[in-house]
């Protein structure tokens, strides 16, 4: 009797070990379930400029690939441009209208292996840095010339588009980034405590034009230190949202664009 017992007393506690391993395998593997997906796909929203739109998306239809270099016969990298004579015939806005729905270059290489990178809670949360693009393509060196060079045009344009829409898309940010838009903070303050308070990437990209100046006030302070200081680029780095760090963000670009302005 006390055998069937002992032999009873460990098959009960194989089961039960048995059981708790399975169950933390399982709960190992299940993915995380995200809160406000609508929020991400807010975040990775685009803008489409209305200027001359019909006539720019068929000349883009029409776009053959050309291999950026045709002498390694490398097909993982390619342009769809368009000829320098139809480009240059564009307007200014024209040409601003088909850079931001058309990159030119673009990597199969990186095509579906950089995946989305989704965070829980991203609404409530101020990132160091923008949502990264995740479908190969970026803009050529003609296209970023472009950008630069008429940077007001560019800024004007996306002030026009953005009110329009009640949104600044992540190619309109990012360009600003490009462009390293100091004369944008005003607008960008603006437009996010009146337009769009929701979208904290607004207070992203004001982070960066910050950071990428190396404000000196900024750089000795709590949040730079979180997000930047001896760290490399991550976009899943963030800080908690809160009415302290909004006021904060929100007064150093301030500062920024005051001291930078009050110089010229």
């Amino acid at each position: 009797m006390r055998k069937i017992f002992i032999l009873f007393t460990l098959f009960c506690f194989y089961s039960l070990f048995s059981q708790e391993t399975s169950d933390t395998i399982e709960v190992n593997s299940v993915v995380p379930v995200v809160e406000n997906q609508g929020y991400h796909e807010y975040r990775m929203m685009n803008s489409v400029p209305g200027y001359n739109l019909p006539k720019i998306k068929k000349m883009i239809s029409k776009l053959s690939r050309t291999p950026v270099n045709e002498k390694s016969g490398n097909t993982m990298e390619y342009y769809e441009a368009l000829p320098d004579k139809d480009f240059d015939k564009l307007t200014e806005k024209e040409k601003f209208t088909y850079i931001m729905i058309h990159p030119e270059r673009i990597s199969q290489s990186q095509t579906g292996i950089q995946e989305t990178v989704i965070v829980s809670d991203e609404d409530k949360k101020i990132f160091g840095y923008l949502p990264a693009v995740t479908d190969g393509t970026s803009w050529s060196d003609r296209q970023k010339d472009f950008l630069k060079k008429n940077s007001k045009t560019v800024l004007a344009s996306i002030k026009e588009s953005a009110l329009k829409d009640s949104h600044i898309g992540l190619n309109y940010k990012r360009t600003l980034l490009e462009i390293n838009s100091i004369e944008a903070i005003p607008f960008l303050i603006d437009f996010y405590t009146n337009k769009d308070k929701k979208d904290k990437d607004i207070l992203t990209l004001l982070l960066n034009l910050v950071k990428n100046t190396r404000y000196h006030p900024f750089v000795r302070s709590n949040i730079y230190r979180d997000l930047y200081a001896g760290k490399s680029e991550d976009e899943t780095s963030y800080i908690e949202y809160s009415p302290i760090n909004e006021e904060y963000i929100i007064k150093t670009a301030s500062n920024l664009y005051a001291q930078s302005f009050k110089k010229r």
